[in-house]
């Protein structure tokens, strides 16, 4: 361990780790480069925006039988989010790193150098490459800002250092192409994993992460919206990205300030079934509702639109619950890859699971808190896979590849997660007839006609039975879907009141 003097402060710090060659002053934010046996300030270290994590400098672990200590961190930013990189420093003198975003984690190690790697310009989402004799898929392509730090690092970062990095799986197994110092990256190789996984330990208790994740320094648990003036509630645990419920602007919060990003007066309110911050207990676990999105599908003959409720506890992460005019499920994002099977197929957790569905979405609502920027107008590309043990859906973008798993829930279940009277939520509708079924009653109808102009003009009344006997069997499919579906919306309370926002739609399909 090497110690010095803070050459701005004068306040004690540590390098634990021979490799750091840079460490950030705790007390005055001064960044200290490392030389020989000398330190320099070369500048103040931007601070870090208290997010969710439970992760601290001194938090420690295992992994694969060797212990760990977190000894720096850095936070990474995109467009539409950040993250954290975690420097973890082993037992054994090794290092690695502990990626934390979104409740997910990823534990990587050094893992040498590619044969040949691709040009980081030329990897897209999805995209595949081998390595030692197994094929990994692009899950994440972007290139971010390291926009603060603390502890010790193995690397000097400041204002304006960029990150260029590519993610890929192979189930859970995990490689990083890091193509930050020159076009031929470094490899990482590692898997993904959960806290409980790693046997963490000196983490921050949910207190801690409730009264500080999110939070402008100074700033009180109302945040005045900078675009409308009204207030916004800094729910305990949500990230760095707003939409105002009031005028609908986009603002995403730094360390110093709330930035407006977008304006969207023009929307009109929603009036959801769940409000943001309602309160649920699932799983013996208190969850807090902190933001809501409207969903529509695209495309020619879509479904109706659905909305997505963002949940947080600060323990477990996020959970999402997702409204629809099928009803109700619950959707968790995975932290690993399913094995694609050929075909149409691919398997998960032991299971098969089966490509049914596959159509664009795009965000038309958004209110609340995110743990990254959600824009109007977002788009992505969705394939439904349905399965034993529900559905897996596959949602991709042009920097990233998310797999999620929903499960069904009834609505009365999610009534008492709530602590609402059972029938207070809307039951599941009837789908409407598909058009592509009036469409084929009404062109048989008008052949049958034409075919029997003459009879029916003669006014035969033989012809005439016959006709509309013929005519009621093609149309009473469609009769009997939309005869039930009205039936079931009539006591559906506000379920379809307003067709071009308050119908709760469909993304499961």
């Amino acid at each position: 361990m090497y110690q010095c003097a803070c050459p701005a402060c004068g306040a004690q710090v540590e390098f634990r780790s021979a490799a750091s060659v840079m460490a950030v002053c705790a007390y005055c934010r001064s960044t200290l480069l490392r030389e020989a046996d000398a330190v320099r300030s070369i500048g103040r270290m931007s601070d870090i925006v208290e997010d969710h994590t439970r992760l601290q400098i001194t938090s420690c672990g295992q992994y694969q039988g060797t212990n760990f200590s977190v000894v720096g961190r850095i936070q990474l930013r995109y467009d539409d989010g950040f993250w954290n990189e975690w420097y973890l420093l082993f037992d054994d003198g090794s290092a690695g790193w502990l990626a934390d975003g979104s409740g997910q984690y990823v534990i990587t190690r050094p893992g040498g150098t590619p044969g040949k790697a691709p040009a980081f310009e030329t990897i897209r989402p999805n995209a595949t490459i081998p390595f030692k004799d197994e094929r990994y898929t692009a899950t994440d392509v972007r290139t971010a800002q390291c926009t603060g730090g603390e502890g010790e690092l193995p690397f000097q970062v400041g204002a304006g250092w960029q990150a260029r990095v590519a993610d890929f799986r192979n189930g859970d197994k995990f490689l990083t192409l890091d193509y930050s110092e020159s076009d031929t990256p470094q490899v990482f190789l590692g898997e993904a994993t959960s806290l409980e996984a790693l046997k963490c330990q000196l983490l921050r208790e949910e207190e801690q992460v409730a009264s500080s994740a999110g939070k402008l320094k100074g700033k009180a648990r109302t945040l005045e919206c900078p675009a409308c003036g009204s207030g916004i509630d800094t729910v305990p645990g949500r990230a760095e990205h707003l939409v105002c419920p009031a005028c609908h602007a986009e603002v995403a919060l730094s360390a110093e300030k709330a930035e407006v990003l977008a304006l969207h007066k023009e929307l009109t309110e929603f009036k959801s079934t769940l409000q943001l911050g309602d309160k649920a207990t699932i799983d013996r676990s208190k969850w807090q509702l902190i933001g809501l999105m409207r969903v529509r599908e695209t495309g020619e003959e879509p479904d109706p639109p659905w909305t997505e409720y963002l949940l947080f506890n600060a323990s477990k992460g996020f959970l999402w619950l997702v409204e629809s005019h099928q009803g109700w499920s619950r959707t968790e994002v995975l932290n690993a890859l399913p094995e694609i099977t050929g075909g149409a197929g691919l398997r998960f957790g032991g299971k098969g699971y089966t490509k049914k569905w596959t159509y664009g979405s795009e965000v038309i609502y958004a209110a609340g808190a995110f743990n990254w920027r959600v824009k109007i107008g977002d788009q992505s590309r969705v394939t439904d896979y349905y399965g034993p043990d529900g559905i897996l859906c596959e949602e991709v973008t042009a920097q990233e590849v998310t797999w999620s798993r929903s499960r069904e829930v009834d609505a009365a279940q999610v009534a008492r997660w709530f602590g609402k009277p059972a029938d207070s939520l809307p039951t599941p509708s009837v789908e409407e007839p598909p058009s592509e079924l009036k469409s084929y009653a009404l062109g048989a109808s008008l052949i049958l006609l034409s075919l029997n102009f003459d009879q029916i003009v003669s006014f035969s009344p033989m012809v005439w039975i016959v006709s509309a006997l013929a005519l009621m069997l093609l149309w009473l499919p469609t009769w009997v879907t939309s005869g039930t579906a009205g039936s079931s919306d009539s006591g559906s309370g506000d379920w379809d009141t307003d067709s071009s926002d308050s119908d709760s739609g469909g993304g499961d399909d």
